[in-house]
């Protein structure tokens, strides 16, 4: 008889334990990375986000190897020693907001209406 889990509950270590390894996926880069939970063991999993350490979008949990599942057969692994931030998911998760782009008439080709 399986006695009740004494983890944290909603933690990554009761991921861990009910699902075995976790992984975490780009969907752009078409990249994963096993996630190893030494610092995040006990952190409420519904807290996290994660990001791609090298074009800065979402990265989503997996909890299957995404290359054995069907129609992600060419993502790879890219495990990578101690990632970094990168500078656009710094500033989507910092909320810094990025000055207004305009285009001016000149830019259409068109005159701008005299006053």
């Amino acid at each position: 008889m399986v006695g009740p889990f004494r983890g944290v509950p909603y933690s990554f270590g009761a991921l861990r334990e009910v699902y075995g390894p976790l992984f975490v996926r780009c969907d752009v880069c078409r990249r994963y990375a096993r996630l190893y939970l030494a610092e995040i063991r006990d952190t409420d999993s519904r807290t996290k986000t994660f990001s791609c350490c090298r074009g800065g979008t979402d990265g989503a949990l997996a909890i299957t190897e995404p290359n054995t599942e069907t129609g992600m057969t060419d993502y790879r692994l890219d495990q990578v020693e101690g990632p970094q931030r990168h500078p656009a998911a710094v500033d989507r998760l910092s909320g810094a907001l990025k000055p207004a782009y305009r285009l001016s008439a000149n830019h259409y080709g068109v005159k701008a209406p005299s006053r």
